[in-house]
């Protein structure tokens, strides 16, 4: 019976293990919508008051999609995009220029699957990295902000697709948490994608 126990605990612990805790913070200007593993789990369009989601992770991993749209069109408006991603060992994973980022046509337009793992961003550029959280042009929204972000406070980048006065709907993805699984990207031979906590 003490063995039937041990076994069961240590079952259960591995199971609640494996199901990694995590939580996605996002505003944008103006508007913007969330992805983990590509399904829709945020949406906003008050750039000062950030979404909060919490997901699991059962493989240990998943690829977080951001779709920013920016009301103004061109250069009659300065678009941004603030986010992170916090693991449940504290790991932080802030916006800035590591994320892959993208323009393109509005969220209803494109269907190319771009908010799922198994797509292949090798030809998105890096995100492009703007003002630290608390500075620079949103700086005065950063005690609203932080009303809905609580803790952690943020150390995040704005960042964007090129300059922020030139595209309006712009796209943001990044594996996150531990991957080592194969990963064809189409028309390119198979490769690992780190072992490691991911540090693209």
């Amino acid at each position: 019976m003490k063995r039937f126990f041990v076994l069961a605990t240590l079952f259960l612990c591995l199971t609640v293990s494996s199901l990694w805790a995590a939580k996605l913070r996002i505003n944008g200007d103006n508007s913007w919508v969330g992805f983990v593993n590509g399904e829709k789990v945020a949406e906003g369009n008050n750039w000062q008051i950030a979404t909060v989601t919490e997901f699991e992770m059962p493989d240990g991993h998943a690829i977080i999609g951001v779709y920013v749209h920016d009301a103004e069109p061109g250069d009659t408006g300065r678009g941004g995009a603030l986010f992170d991603v916090i693991l449940d060992d504290g790991t932080y994973i802030p916006s800035d220029e590591s994320w892959k980022a993208d323009a393109g046509a509005p969220l209803a337009e494109r269907n190319d699957g771009w908010e799922t793992l198994d797509f292949d961003d090798s030809d998105w550029e890096n995100a492009t990295q703007l003002d630290q959280f608390g500075e620079g042009i949103w700086g005065f929204g950063a005690a609203t902000m932080r009303e809905t972000l609580k803790d952690p406070d943020s150390t995040a980048y704005w960042v964007w697709a090129g300059p922020n006065d030139g595209e309006d709907d712009v796209y943001f993805r990044k594996i996150v948490g531990n991957l080592a699984t194969p990963v064809v990207p189409r028309g390119k031979i198979t490769t690992t994608w780190g072992a490691l906590k991911d540090t693209r």
